[in-house]
């Protein structure tokens, strides 16, 4: 029997203030996530500055995209 596996990933880019980008992965993230929870992270994210540059310590500036990824991966059973 063949083997369907599907992965699904939101990749949230962020630049910080010294130009510096991080980028942070969410495994199997809620689907109903809409553009305005995404400002409202941003907007936190930028009050209290929760996640710092990892090369000067630099503060966050914003988050600069947000994509969705799928990966479908199928194992054939040859047998």
């Amino acid at each position: 029997m063949d083997t369907v596996k599907r992965e699904n990933t939101m990749v949230i880019e962020n630049l910080f203030v010294d130009g510096d980008t991080r980028n942070i992965t969410l495994k199997n993230p809620k689907s109903s996530i809409a553009i305005a929870d995404i400002e409202s992270l941003n907007d936190f994210m930028q009050a209290n500055n929760i996640i710092i540059g990892d090369k000067a310590g630099a503060t966050f500036g914003r988050i600069t995209k947000v994509t969705r990824k799928q990966k479908v991966s199928t194992t054939f059973d040859l047998t």
